[in-house]
């Protein structure tokens, strides 16, 4: 197995493939991110306070394995085949699991022209957006997210009511309007406008959606992103 050097050129691998996307933003997020590559298979290993995060494309169950070997405490497989999660299910009992689609910006202008005025978010918006998540986003998370990369809002009455955002991986996530403003066109007009930055950047748009997530699954194709695969992120401690 050999370790790679993170360099300029390995990023610009990783953000020529939808399916190492995950492995550019991880290593940009951790400057101590670690990668390996045996034969075809990639691996990168990222640390985001207390937890592993676990990078892989493969097809080689034993390379899986060898790499979760040098591992111990709570690891994060993230965005993994599922065949990937069903060779380590019958190891080690789950904490969480969630099953998404990769959907991944296809290169094309974005259509859609914004009639909004949009506006970034600030972390003084924090417990809003946590609380504008299923599962509670956590502040530390959101606050380093905003200061990184990009986010769009919409605004009124100088309230967000529709905004979305990139998590410290570079994907979009965090999507959310207030109920009493949806069906009004504010999270296409978001998506587009966060999705015409990230490009600006010279990074690719991609998220895991939820596979039960029909609303964001529907809006997906309307900012230019198409499905890659099924994939799966699920939490072990080792």
């Amino acid at each position: 197995m050999e370790q790679l050097a993170i360099n300029k050129e390995l990023l610009d691998f990783f953000k020529s493939d939808p399916e190492t996307l995950l492995f550019d933003g991880f290593a940009c997020y951790d400057d101590n991110a670690v990668a390996y590559r045996e034969g075809n298979s990639l691996a990168l290993v990222a640390k985001v306070r207390d937890t592993y995060k676990l990078c892989l494309k493969t097809d080689s169950e034993q390379f899986v394995l060898n790499i979760l070997s040098s591992l111990h405490g709570k690891i994060e497989f993230c965005g993994v085949d599922t065949f990937v999660t069903e060779w380590i299910r019958p190891r080690y009992p789950f904490a969480w699991e969630t099953n998404c689609y990769l959907y991944a910006w296809n290169g094309k202008p974005l259509e859609y022209v914004c009639k909004e005025k949009l506006y970034p978010m600030s972390a003084k918006y924090a417990q809003m957006i946590s609380d504008g998540t299923h599962y509670g986003a956590p502040l530390e998370e959101i606050k380093e997210s905003l200061k990184m990369y990009p986010s769009v809002a919409v605004f009124l009455d100088g309230k967000p009511v529709s905004w979305c955002l990139c998590h410290n991986d570079k994907s979009l996530g965090m999507l959310y309007t207030v109920p009493e403003h949806r069906r009004k066109g504010y999270a296409l007009e978001v998506m587009t406008a966060l999705c015409n930055k990230v490009i600006a950047e010279g990074n690719v748009p991609y998220a895991y959606i939820v596979r039960t997530n029909t609303p964001s699954l529907n809006l997906a194709p309307k900012y230019n992103l198409e499905r890659v695969k099924e994939a799966d992120y699920f939490l072990i401690t080792k």
